[in-house]
């Protein structure tokens, strides 16, 4: 039985990185009005969103139209930044949304004010998810 429980988790853990990157290439662009939209990862995302076709990842935080994880340096911190964590989300005031797991659970929020702040435009289909 054991056996069975850790292939099953292994199988999600696996698929849960092709999920956010899905989930990234989705909805980045469109808040941006972008085909293709430069971002700058932090060390935990960066292999996944090297896989993507719809989002280039650059070597310097100056180039990126977004920076995309958990923790960065000051000097990126006039960048908008879309967290993979609640600590980030709430830790970082440039954040225009996140997307993490909560109790196995998928979670994704975003800010309005920030929204704003960077002149983005939020699809009607995720309005919902606003605060």
């Amino acid at each position: 039985m054991r056996i069975i429980v850790i292939l099953v988790a292994s199988v999600l853990f696996l698929y849960a990185g092709e999920y956010e990157l899905r989930l990234y290439e989705k909805v980045l662009p469109m808040l941006y009005n972008k085909k293709i939209l430069k971002v700058f990862p932090d060390s935990t995302t960066k292999q996944d969103l090297q896989k993507s076709l719809s989002l280039t990842v650059v070597s310097d935080c100056n180039q990126a139209d977004l920076l995309i994880g958990k923790k960065f340096h000051k000097e990126c911190s006039t960048k908008p930044i879309f967290a993979t964590s609640y600590k980030s989300y709430k830790r970082y005031k440039n954040v225009i949304g996140a997307f993490y797991w909560r109790k196995g659970r998928p979670q994704i929020s975003f800010k309005k004010s920030n929204i704003r702040k960077f002149n983005l435009q939020l699809p009607n289909a995720l309005k919902r998810y606003a605060q």
